[in-house]
């Protein structure tokens, strides 16, 4: 088992590293375009982000990924969404080829015409909900409320994979786990509900980031590629 002190060392090492390689997310101006983002969101709760960035895809290809015009419109999309979520999607990982549905493909595409219901049939746009916002907190609880199965991480990822807000944190397991190790919290945790024990835990990674004078944006991406790699578990 790696030492705490070993474990913190190569965050910082690999923190750098992400430093030079991430820089500042240019923001996304196009409403299709941050569709997409929004959808690979929710795809990837629990799952794979290769598989849910290929399944994302694929959707785009057929053209099924589209912002409806009215409710015909919508319920043409539903009909191909339906089937298409249902067939196996081709991706990579760690060297090897999978070919397989998506991890509750039924659920995911229910959660995905919710969101497109809630938001595109009640003439909102990504863009209009967030420049409605007062500031980034409440662009994300929007983002929260508006979208069905997306919790406080996906939408903290959605809002920095846009080029929204950098400084949210994409607290998963493996940042949970780093978070114990190094005493930020005292509790195993997988996963956090609701936005307020969320926004809690965040800024404990927030005030940790700050002490070492990293961004959090690069902070937990250092944590997630250092936990994996080392394969750490509590």
């Amino acid at each position: 088992m790696q030492t705490v002190s070993k474990i913190h060392e190569t965050v910082l090492k690999v923190c750098e590293e992400a430093r030079k390689l991430v820089g500042q997310i240019p923001p996304l101006e196009n409403e299709s375009e941050l569709l997409s983002e929004l959808v690979l969101c929710i795809l990837s709760s629990q799952e794979k982000y290769e598989a849910a960035s290929a399944a994302m895809i694929s959707l785009n290809k057929k053209n099924i990924l589209r912002i409806p015009n009215n409710e015909v419109d919508f319920f043409e999309i539903k009909s191909q969404l339906i089937a298409a979520m249902g067939e196996p999607i081709y991706f990579n990982y760690e060297n090897k080829r999978y070919s397989r549905r998506l991890r509750f493909f039924v659920k995911k595409g229910e959660h995905i015409l919710k969101t497109l219901e809630n938001i595109y049939l009640n003439n909102l746009t990504i863009k209009k909900i967030l420049s409605c916002a007062e500031d980034t907190r409440d662009a994300r609880k929007k983002i929260i409320d508006c979208c069905c199965g997306l919790g406080p991480k996906q939408a903290s990822m959605f809002l920095r994979n846009i080029g929204y807000y950098s400084e949210f944190a994409v607290l998963d397991k493996h940042v949970f786990n780093f978070m114990k190790i190094t005493g930020l919290t005292y509790n195993s945790l997988t996963s956090v509900a609701t936005l307020s024990k969320y926004e809690e835990l965040e800024n404990k990674l927030r005030s940790y980031a700050t002490t070492y004078n990293v961004a959090l944006l690069h902070l937990d991406l250092a944590i997630w590629v250092t936990m994996r790699t080392l394969k750490i578990y509590r």
